[in-house]
């Protein structure tokens, strides 16, 4: 596949702020990908966002679209000039001007016949046929949001930006939603890059993730990737709840913890202590005693629906009174409080201490 957009060694410090928002960010986006920017509030995903637009220049590095440079140290691009739709938090709707006139608004060089072609196809695409001559106030905000991108997908983009896309929509129908826009973006096969803070916004929609903290791009990889296989801690906790136990590494590749001994991942050299992240799903759970498992004390029962969330604590060994949380069936039953973990290596993933 053909890189679509690349952003390298971006560097930005604002003034007056003695840390960089962003530092040596680097990220290749190949044709028809979707890929998110995941991090917490002020780590650099919008910054990086906002630099590859246009609407903000890097003090360092450089950013190509389609083959074409369109910033470096020596070039700056104007965001009208670089090929790129946007998204805005908040829509940015003309509240005046009906839905078809939103949609044309950015096609004034093309003709009225041209206009009325594309704005037909991306109504059909979005499921906006019938609202034409609506105004922004009498659409829910999923129709508002469907809106924005097809005006911005009019003018054929070849990168659509979105800045926290679902920040603004219900809860309750937020994963339908997702769908949908996920649904319209493979169909225009439109290359995309999202800014969110919420790994939920992750799983459903994106090809890819960057993940970012402090100004700086900690790992990438597909969803699945990452979730299973994080980085470090942050990552871990970041995709959500997990247990990370601490492991010690020996010269033959081996780690020792509470909860079982693991071969290091082959070319995988973190030193002398390692983490290791367990997700709350992977333990096996016994009501009697066997060799290789840890006893815990359940100190909590938290009916999940599809699952019953177990909070547990470590009854011996280096970890004890260490707080676990055990996902098990709803109809699970054990007879007293203590229950015995098992974790197949399969199911423990080793990482950096840091």
């Amino acid at each position: 596949m053909s890189i679509i957009l690349s952003a390298k060694n971006l560097t930005k410090t604002y003034p007056g702020n003695k840390y960089r928002s962003l530092i040596n960010f680097n990220l290749n986006v190949e044709k028809g990908q979707i890929t998110a920017l995941l991090g917490e509030s002020g780590c650099g995903k919008t910054t990086a966002l906002r630099i590859i637009a246009g609407f903000e220049s890097a003090e360092k590095g450089e950013v190509i679209i389609n083959n074409r440079v369109m910033a470096n140290d020596r070039l700056f691009t104007e965001p009208n000039d670089r090929g790129v739709g946007i998204v805005f938090q908040d829509y940015a709707l003309f509240p005046h001007k009906t839905v078809w006139k939103n949609i044309v608004f950015g096609l004034n060089k093309l003709s009225k016949s041209e206009q009325q072609s594309v704005a037909e196809k991306v109504l059909s695409l979005t499921g906006l046929k019938g609202y034409e001559q609506r105004y922004p106030h009498q659409l829910s905000g999923g129709q508002r949001q469907r809106v924005a991108l097809a005006r911005a997908l009019a003018p054929n983009p070849g990168v659509l930006l979105m800045d926290e896309p679902f920040s603004n929509i219900d809860s309750m129908k937020k994963n339908q939603i997702r769908e949908e826009i996920r649904e319209i973006l493979k169909a225009a096969g439109t290359t995309v890059v999202f800014v969110t803070h919420d790994t939920k916004d992750v799983l459903a929609i994106a090809d890819r993730v960057a993940v970012m903290k402090e100004g700086v791009l900690m790992q990438e990889g597909t969803p699945k990737e990452i979730f299973n296989h994080p980085a470090n801690e942050y990552i871990a906790h970041f995709f959500g709840k997990t247990n990370v136990f601490q492991g010690n590494a020996d010269e033959n590749g081996k780690v020792a913890s509470e909860i079982g001994v693991f071969n290091l991942p082959e070319g995988k050299d973190f030193g002398e202590n390692v983490s290791i992240s367990v997700r709350p799903n992977s333990f096996l759970v016994h009501t009697t005693e066997r060799r290789g498992t840890v006893q815990v004390l359940v100190k909590k029962r938290i009916f999940m629906g599809e699952y019953t969330e177990l909070i547990c604590s470590i009854q011996s060994g280096s970890e004890a009174g260490m707080d676990l949380f055990v996902h098990v069936s709803s109809d699970f039953q054990a007879t007293n409080d203590h229950l015995w973990l098992e974790v197949e290596e399969k199911n423990a993933w080793l990482m950096d201490l840091h």
